[in-house]
């Protein structure tokens, strides 16, 4: 018994070896965002910002940007170390941005150094942003007591209504992954708000293209089911309704996927209308007219999206990948080959369940 009672004593003394050292939050400098502007082809500006708090009862932290310009994120860091009285901690970051000119250049090796450090998780946010994203985290924002705190919210609730979600897990998934290329939420300073104004298209880590705001709602209902949302349509001349998606799901239908591929896309809402101005919806017999208008409306759009990816060669979607899961001995090459081309048929079907208050 003693003999055993030595060996759990022994064995806790050397796991003692193994755990991280603690760090005092107030020895620290917490880094909750940062951005990566393009400078040249061998040199990037990385910002991070930190919120330093404040001695008081609710009195909110001050931001402050730190920047260094280098070949290498790890060297930047290091520099913008040189005139911080603390050293940084990123175990708390919350935000990538990534400027939209670098974006078009790649992205991946900054976004490799995030994957590699250990202290980070893997839900951590990633955007483009068009313009400095030195400039939009300097700026001081009423809606928010950091512009890191800002970013997290205005990202987290876009993405269970607006954008297709995504974080550094998702990216990495889809950039190692084929059959399918990485989107990333579009950001633009305007004033003193920020705002999301669609959806960059990334081919492995080069931005390609992007969808506004309203086609990255379309966009979402292709890629994941959802319950929230909303979509405005045309109804007749000076008409308009809106329509709140309460629940949509999507089924995919692949047909002869070795030889002559084609796919249909089966999106299904349910919802309701949460505004029709000039419409009187509580008549019943409009209900179905809603129905159909939005249904036109949205299979035009859904499949223009569709045929602009193709164009552009990217697979937002992840057609391929569905297309491998499904097909035994399936051909990547030859599906790559032929994506630009293959049919595919997007059919929405719309289900309007309420009429809003006055139903």
């Amino acid at each position: 018994m003693v003999k055993k009672h030595l060996i759990i004593v022994f064995t806790l003394f050397l796991l003692t070896g193994c755990f991280p050292s603690k760090k005092i939050l107030e020895d620290v400098q917490l880094v909750s965002a940062v951005g990566y502007d393009y400078k040249s082809n061998n040199q990037v500006e990385l910002n991070g910002m930190v919120a330093i708090p404040q001695r008081g009862e609710d009195v909110p932290p001050i931001s402050q940007v730190f920047t260094a310009t280098t070949n290498t994120s790890k060297m930047a860091r290091a520099l913008e170390q040189a005139e911080s009285p603390k050293p940084f901690e990123i175990g708390r970051l919350e935000i990538a941005l990534y400027n939209d000119r670098l974006a078009e250049k790649g992205i991946y090796d900054l976004v490799d150094t995030l994957q590699r450090d250990p202290s980070l998780g893997r839900d951590l946010y990633m955007a483009i942003v068009y313009g400095s994203t030195k400039t939009l985290l300097k700026q001081q924002y009423p809606l928010s007591e950091t512009p890191s705190k800002y970013l997290l919210h205005l990202l987290d609730q876009n993405m269970n209504a607006n954008i297709p979600k995504s974080n550094i897990h998702d990216f990495l998934y889809r950039y190692y992954g084929k059959g399918m290329d990485p989107n990333l939420p579009l950001l633009e300073k305007q004033g003193d708000r920020i705002r999301v104004v669609g959806t960059a298209l990334l081919k492995d880590d080069k931005m390609v293209g992007q969808l506004k705001l309203e086609d990255s709602f379309l966009l979402k209902l292709l890629i994941e089911p959802f319950e929230k949302g909303i979509y405005e349509v045309k109804f007749k001349k000076d008409q308009f309704f809106t329509i709140q998606n309460l629940k949509s799901k999507v089924e995919y239908e692949f047909k002869d996927v070795k030889r002559s591929p084609s796919v249909d896309i089966f999106v299904n809402v349910r919802g309701r209308v949460s505004e029709a101005p000039k419409i009187p919806v509580s008549d019943p017999s409009l209900v179905e007219q809603l129905e159909r208008a939005a249904e036109k409306a949205m299979n035009k759009r859904t499949n223009m999206i569709v045929k602009k990816l193709q164009k552009a060669k990217v697979d937002t979607i992840g057609l391929g990948d569905l297309a491998r899961s499904r097909t035994r001995g399936f051909d990547f090459k030859q599906w790559d080959d032929q994506y630009p081309d293959i049919p595919i048929n997007v059919k929405v079907n719309v289900e309007i369940t309420q009429a809003g208050i006055t139903e």
